[in-house]
């Protein structure tokens, strides 16, 4: 390289970058993969990047973890709904059957007629359970005092042999 080359280059050191990490179109991206449950791993591997450059990148230009964090929130509000829902449980439509309406003489009318099939499901307990646990102080309480006075004897399922031997060795 001749002393006028490397006088263009003021100091620069190293590559062009791959992206340009703030342009509208890599963010869009990046938030794309975000929406679908992407890890930050597999974001860069999808992008051709390694893991460690787009951590990098991720703590050098905030909008880029603005992004990750907006699609994050849309696909977290979309799981709790959903986890909300099964917790609850509710009538689930198991089909939808429109049929075309007769006359007497079997000619279609122009008329339908709609049937829907639907089935109850029943709530979750375990979903309740988990529900309440992260979002009510009072049964956290109650949870961890169950947690403690598990040192009984008497187990779930029967009785614990071990510590029912050690209480009654002579």
């Amino acid at each position: 390289m001749s002393n006028s080359e490397s006088q263009n280059r003021k100091g620069k050191v190293g590559r062009k970058p791959k992206f340009d990490y703030t342009s509208k179109d890599f963010l869009s991206l990046v938030e794309s993969y975000a929406k679908k449950g992407f890890t930050d791993k597999e974001i860069a591997f999808a992008l051709d990047i390694t893991p460690e450059t787009f951590c990098i990148k991720k703590n050098k230009y905030s909008q880029l973890s603005q992004v990750l964090a907006r699609g994050r929130a849309l696909v977290t509000s979309t799981v709790r709904a959903k986890f909300l829902a099964m917790a609850l449980g509710g009538v689930k439509t198991k089909s939808t059957v429109v049929r075309k309406l007769r006359d007497m003489e079997g000619n279609l009318t122009g008329e339908e007629e709609l049937q829907v099939s639907e089935s109850e499901l029943a709530p979750n307990l375990q979903a309740m359970s988990v529900w309440l646990y992260h979002h009510d102080e009072d049964w956290r309480k109650v949870e961890r005092k169950q947690d403690e006075d598990g040192d009984d004897v008497h187990s779930d399922k029967g009785i614990d042999i071990d510590k029912w031997i050690k209480d009654n060795e002579e």
